[in-house]
């Protein structure tokens, strides 16, 4: 298991599963062999679980877990894993991905409750070769270090996942920064999604 601060345990959770399990991706990848890969879980669970309760934390998480479901098969995503409240979902399209992250926050942000639930949420497009789990291993790993970058209430994109969609000017992209990818070589740009504008 990866180690993890509180507010990133459940992220890590969901990348160490995949480590280990190597799930083969290709019946979800387009035609020319890449996917589309979402990380996503709730900002400080653990803080809020304390504060809640048990009951009520799940009873949130219930709903959470509705909601990621709810939108993924609305985009035509798969979900490949879930651990607590972390998700890595799968898409055939970065637009489709994109558009899947925006309607998620919008959801979370629109439903009822007392208490809100902040997601981050992380996005990165590579190929899945079914006799290279190295490769597939790095495009995993560059999709959940986006998603660590990403605060409550962010969608972070891969400059590659932009640059898929940004021709089509649906998708609204705020700044860029660069940032280093822990166990990946060179300095990595990623993009905010600015998702209250879309």
């Amino acid at each position: 298991m990866i180690a993890a601060s509180d507010t990133r345990q459940s992220i890590h959770a969901v990348a160490s599963e995949i480590d280990r399990s190597a799930p083969d991706l290709a019946r979800h990848a387009a035609p020319d062999g890449t996917v589309t890969l979402m990380f996503s879980d709730i900002e400080g669970f653990t803080r809020m679980t304390e504060r809640l309760g048990d009951l009520r934390a799940h009873e949130v998480v219930k709903e959470h877990n509705r909601i990621v479901r709810e939108r993924t098969a609305a985009h035509g995503g798969h979900e490949v894993e879930l651990r607590g409240d972390g998700f890595l979902l799968a898409f055939a399209s970065a637009r489709r991905a994109l558009h899947c992250a925006i309607d998620l926050q919008r959801a979370l942000t629109r439903r009822e409750g007392e208490l809100e639930i902040r997601v981050r949420i992380g996005l990165h497009t590579g190929e899945v070769l079914r006799d290279a789990d190295s490769f597939f291993g790095k495009t995993v790993i560059q999709a959940f270090r986006v998603a660590d970058l990403a605060g409550g209430g962010e969608i972070l994109a891969s400059s590659l996942t932009r640059d898929l969609v940004v021709s089509t000017g649906d998708i609204p992209f705020g700044a860029s920064r660069s940032a280093t990818l822990k166990g990946l070589d060179g300095d990595h740009t990623v993009y905010e999604v600015a998702w209250q504008k879309a």
